[in-house]
């Protein structure tokens, strides 16, 4: 499993908040990314904080009324004047038991880009990375792909600057493409959202920016372990990459290699073939179902002047914020955000088996999701304590809690995407189980496997079979020794 900083300064305090969804969530204990990212590259430290004061960013909170170009439909919806960027409107989730819920939910429909460039520099392949302000982000700017733009931003309805090196990612002049599929994001804040995720080589020249800059992928992936260092959107195409060593950008098209291959790194077809039957049987047999409603539909929320929020106080919230930035290609904007209440928490449990390391991941219900299943972490909860949809809680939730060091193996609190989600967080671990955890997958629930890594990235390859939560866990993976 890979090279890394393991991050394990944490904060139990957080984690007792999310259980207990009455109790006040704590502002969570911060390492100063500068501080860190001194010790590890002095340069890059540097280039890091001239960026964070060139960004300017200053978000404030407004009443609704006060979005210019937003406007609630005759239905509740709230939408932009244009008709594209998003919408806010109503999602109702109904199973074979009880109420189920209703809640808003951002509509997204546009297949946006999220892309790397990848070359080879001192011979090791580095990432370009570009040093982006989100309105939701915690820290100003984060670690953003080459890339990052919805079709509204690319085509330029905001009348704002054209996205920088989109030339490599799409027309005739693109480059060569190592990794390209469609994956999704998070089923319980989004309607069917889905983004391609690309890795590309340049075939000429790539134009110099102080924004952007060129990272070894073995230093990103340390970079992994900084709270709220590289954003959700980076970790999702990084997520992407095959499993394995760092590969050179002429390995990421050779999947098989003439060295010895590492132990569980074929991937039997028939064993593929298998656990893609297993994943389809659990999303045609899902005793969920979810359909868009009209915001003024959805039960159990209020709006104010300020906020649209769940009556008990226990969900999200969506707000209406005003932006300044100085690095964007539109300097000042309004617009809505959803703004979760406190952490979420996302786990990966390993062991090896047989001499292979593994992860147990689950066949796991979110009903914003296309196909309403894809495989997740062992353990994930969304802001509203526990999963994305009311049911039991997971036998495997002890353990992801434990904060015992000889398991722990990763430890970080990361943000989710700045775009839409005012300061969320995900507390992102990886736990080395314990020898009562059942090696055997017949032994498990049947909605658990445990799967290689290189099984795990096969699935990523085909999309909308690995979710957001999972793909980030695959790239804190690989960070490690």
């Amino acid at each position: 499993m890979g090279g890394a900083v393991i991050v394990t300064s944490r904060r139990s305090a957080a984690v007792a908040a999310a259980l207990d969804p009455d109790a006040a969530s704590p502002a969570p204990e911060r390492v100063d990314p500068a501080v860190e990212l001194a010790d590890l590259d002095a340069a890059f430290a540097a280039w890091w904080d001239e960026r964070r004061g060139a960004a300017r960013l200053s978000v404030t909170p407004v009443p609704f009324r006060d979005l210019p170009h937003w406007s609630f439909t005759r239905d509740g919806d709230l939408v932009h004047d244009s008709g594209r960027f998003f919408t806010v409107s109503g999602m109702r989730v109904r199973g074979p038991e009880g109420p189920g819920r209703d809640q808003p939910v951002i509509l997204q429909p546009e297949i946006g880009v999220l892309g790397l460039l990848v070359k080879q520099l001192d011979g090791e392949p580095h990432v370009l990375l570009q040093a982006k302000a989100e309105p939701g982000n915690i820290d100003g700017i984060q670690l953003s792909p080459t890339v990052q733009a919805t079709r509204s931003n690319y085509t330029r309805v905001h009348r704002g600057g054209a996205t920088r090196h989109l030339e490599h990612f799409r027309g005739p002049g693109r480059g060569r493409v190592l990794v390209d599929s469609l994956q999704s994001e998070q089923g319980a804040w989004f309607w069917r959202k889905h983004n391609r995720n690309m890795v590309v080589e340049p075939v000429g020249e790539v134009a110099e920016h102080p924004d952007f800059r060129w990272i070894a992928l073995r230093t990103v992936r340390r970079l992994l372990g900084v709270d709220h260092l590289v954003n959700m959107d980076t970790r999702s195409v990084l997520g992407c990459l095959p499993a394995g060593p760092v590969p050179t950008a002429a390995a990421l098209t050779e999947p098989v290699s003439r060295a010895p291959a590492p132990p569980g790194a074929a991937v039997d077809p028939l064993s593929l073939r298998a656990l893609t039957s297993w994943l389809i049987d659990a999303k045609q047999h899902c005793p969920w179902y979810a359909r868009p409603v009209p915001l003024a539909d959805v039960e159990g929320w209020t709006r104010t002047e300020t906020e649209i929020a769940d009556d008990a106080a226990r969900s999200f919230r969506i707000i209406a914020v005003r932006v300044e930035a100085g690095t964007r290609e539109v300097r000042q904007w309004a617009q809505p955000l959803l703004a979760p209440r406190r952490p979420g928490l996302a786990v990966f449990l390993c062991r090896s088996i047989g001499g292979v390391p593994r992860v147990l991941v689950r066949a796991r219900t979110e009903p914003g999701l296309g196909d309403l299943v894809e495989l997740g972490p062992t353990v994930q909860w969304s802001d509203d304590i526990g999963p994305a949809v009311p049911e039991e809680a997971g036998p495997f939730d002890g353990s992801a809690l434990s904060d015992d060091p000889a398991c722990v193996r990763f430890d970080a609190e990361l943000s989710e995407e700045g775009g839409r989600f005012h300061r969320a967080a995900t507390r992102y671990r990886i736990i080395e189980a314990d020898a009562t955890l059942p090696p055997c997958d017949a032994q498990l629930p049947d909605d658990y496997r445990w799967l290689t890594p290189h099984q795990l990235h096969a699935l990523v390859a085909i999309g909308h079979h690995v979710n957001v939560q999972a793909r980030s866990l695959l790239a804190c993976l690989a960070s490690l020794p």
